[in-house]
């Protein structure tokens, strides 16, 4: 009786964790990028000065499909100043990805996405030098750099 008791707690645990797993934005938002721009302090590509960049830009073409990186609620769909046209997508547990300068916007605020579904094109709207994907993930207020999470994914799924 005790042995099964700790089966169903290992059960209930792996169950978490696949919970846990499926939240995490741990892939690309794009079928095939190219990296313009690192998160953290960099020259601003407009004005040139030192300024902190929350994200990562990835270049691609023009109009490319834009997936988000788990599944999740959109929680914003629109204009979002330099950004331009923005699609944030929280996850749960503090965890919250965001999509900048797209071309089209596909899903409205509310609604429920799953893992890589297509959200909108690539583009060059706000405030933005040439066509690409602005990518942030935000965890509980703080921005992080999307790279770590990509290297885990990577790594995670064997990815090479």
């Amino acid at each position: 009786k005790n042995s099964l008791a700790i089966l169903h707690t290992h059960q209930m645990r792996l169950e978490n964790l696949q919970d846990v797993v499926k939240k995490l934005p741990l892939t690309v938002p794009l079928d095939a990028y190219y990296l313009t721009s690192r998160f953290g302090k960099r020259r601003d590509p407009i004005n040139r000065r030192w300024a902190a960049h929350y994200g990562i830009d990835l270049g691609s073409s023009f109009k490319s499909k834009v997936y988000t990186t788990a599944a999740g609620v959109v929680s914003y769909a629109g204009w979002k100043g330099k950004y331009g046209k923005l699609v944030e997508v929280n996850h749960g547990a503090g965890l919250k990805t965001r999509y900048g300068h797209l071309h089209k916007i596909f899903v409205k605020k509310g609604q429920k996405v799953i893992f890589r579904q297509k959200i909108g094109l690539l583009g060059n709207t706000g405030r933005s030098t040439g066509a690409h994907l602005h990518y942030g993930i935000v965890f509980k207020g703080k921005s992080k750099n999307p790279m770590n999470f990509i290297k885990s994914g990577r790594y995670v799924f064997q990815e090479q």
